[in-house]
């Protein structure tokens, strides 16, 4: 090897030792990973006959995603939302994959209704995925298991409330029901029908009908033959919506009380629903939370309902779950069980030891002249 061969080869191994201190060097700061956006899922009726409720979630997680990326995110990291339409549906189930495992999800917001909730929660369940429930409200959802929370009161108290209004305020002791068949319905109508019965009423008819019923006339006719005083309907607003005309085309000449599935623009908006009664989570809506919702682009000409707070503080809480202990997931699940958190929708968000919330409120309302106000006796 004479001298010219051994001087290039020197020159090339000095190249690459220098090359690969360089490259060791720029590979020392902060990780790419580490520079990624933190993904939190959101499963909800974005669309269909609940998407009232589905865009007002949405709308309050957006203005707490917004608050908390302009104060450099969560740990120095930018939160980033990923929105799945269940349309408040079984579809939940294949949202809910998707964001677990193609989009890799640290947490889950969602759902809004039950029946999203019952088949799709298991799946975050039994893949350790901590979920923060909006407003799916079956009682037995938190149930599912321990990384299962929800910041809105369940069913269980929602029927007793309906059923102590139907037999004490109102005064009613046969009771006709008519429930819509999927979680949020039966779920709720066990609840009205087991304290009705405590209270001393009596139930006169119960009928199930199907998420996407139109048609009510044979139900309608076995209500005013029962010698019901009362009905008992908790449905979702499509089917209210279409039952409402015919009551009325009908003669159904007795009070109708529903659910908080009623409590949305769709119903209370319609021309047919004047005089209906519905029993409601107690959730505040301040003025200057609906200003910021209102300044948000995309949803400045949003009718404003309860699901806006609870989708706000669903992310808080979730939020400063991950604040506090990363994004392990287990941990995150630990440090929801803890929580005690001042929010808007409710002075204090804590949770028991099934993840409900504690101490729920509740009003009964009634649609007057497409408004929705406090029932007064």
């Amino acid at each position: 090897m004479n001298k010219t061969i051994k001087i290039i080869i020197g020159i090339i191994v000095a190249i690459i030792v220098v090359a690969g201190i360089w490259y060791g060097a720029s590979k020392k700061p902060t990780p790419v990973a580490e520079k990624e956006p933190i993904k939190i899922g959101l499963i909800g009726s974005l669309s269909g006959e609940a998407a009232s409720w589905g865009q007002n979630a949405l709308a309050g997680i957006t203005l707490a995603t917004k608050e908390i990326n302009e104060r450099g995110g969560i740990n120095g990291r930018k939160v980033e939302i990923v929105s799945e339409d269940d349309k408040c549906s079984a579809e939940g189930v294949n949202a809910i994959n998707k964001l677990i495992n193609i989009d890799k999800v640290v947490g889950i917001l969602g759902p809004i209704c039950s029946a999203s909730g019952g088949p799709s929660l298991p799946i975050a369940q039994n893949n350790g995925t901590p979920v923060v429930i909006i407003s799916a409200s079956a009682p037995h959802l938190t149930k599912i298991g321990d990384y299962i929370f929800r910041v809105y009161p369940s069913d269980a108290f929602q029927g007793q409330v309906g059923a102590d209004f139907v037999f004490n305020k109102l005064g009613k002791k046969k009771v006709a029901i008519v429930y819509v068949k999927n979680d949020w319905g039966e779920g709720i109508k066990e609840v009205f029908k087991t304290r009705f019965k405590e209270l001393g009423g009596e139930i006169v008819y119960e009928g199930g009908v199907l998420q996407d019923q139109k048609d009510f006339r044979t139900e309608i006719t076995k209500v005013k033959s029962s010698g019901a005083e009362v009905l008992y309907f908790p449905v979702y607003p499509a089917n209210g919506i279409s039952a409402f005309k015919q009551f009325k085309e009908m003669n159904l000449n007795i009070p109708v009380v529903g659910g908080d599935a009623f409590d949305g623009e769709e119903v209370v908006k319609s021309e047919y629903s004047d005089g209906i009664i519905y029993t409601v989570p107690k959730v505040n809506i301040p003025e200057d939370f609906k200003s910021k919702i209102k300044s948000l682009p995309g949803f400045e000409n949003l009718q404003i309902s309860i699901a806006a707070p609870l989708g706000y503080d669903a992310a808080k809480v979730l939020f400063l779950a991950i604040e506090k202990v990363g994004l392990d997931k287990q941990k995150i699940k630990e440090a929801l069980k803890t929580t005690s958190y001042q929010g808007i929708s409710n002075p204090l968000i804590e949770f028991d030891e099934n993840g409900d919330l504690k101490n729920p409120v509740f009003d009964v309302k009634i649609i007057k002249n497409k408004q929705s106000v406090l029932y007064q006796e």
